[in-house]
């Protein structure tokens, strides 16, 4: 699907599981393999962000912004043929997580009126 769209269905991502963390990660490079994205500096970058997260408060925060950037852009190219009100209450849009909006509260991040 991602060859012929240039984009990847939900369905394709990695389901969260009650796996732990590091089983979770281990999957998802695994996944990043499959899909011959395990580039060698996709893997350090990878490396670079779990590695950051533990640093201070402000590397964490800024992590989560740039994850849920790209988590809503995901997700905003695989839903554009949906309907309107399909998409903005889906579980899968990043936007209704708690954690997304808890994160613009606490970085004044600006979230969209829906």
């Amino acid at each position: 699907m991602k060859q012929l769209t240039g984009s990847m269905p939900i369905t394709a991502l990695p389901e969260s599981t009650s796996e732990s963390a590091k089983q979770r990660l281990l999957a998802t490079i695994e996944w990043l393999d499959d899909e011959d994205a395990a580039s060698i500096t996709n893997l350090k970058l990878l490396t670079a962000i779990v590695e950051s997260i533990l640093w201070s408060e402000e590397s964490y925060t800024r992590f989560l912004q740039c994850g849920f950037d790209a988590a809503i852009e995901l997700f905003d190219i695989s839903s554009q043929n949906w309907e309107l009100k399909e998409s903005m209450s889906s579980p899968h849009n990043p936007r209704n997580w708690d954690e997304y909006k808890q994160l613009a509260t606490c970085a004044d991040i600006v979230l969209p009126s829906t």
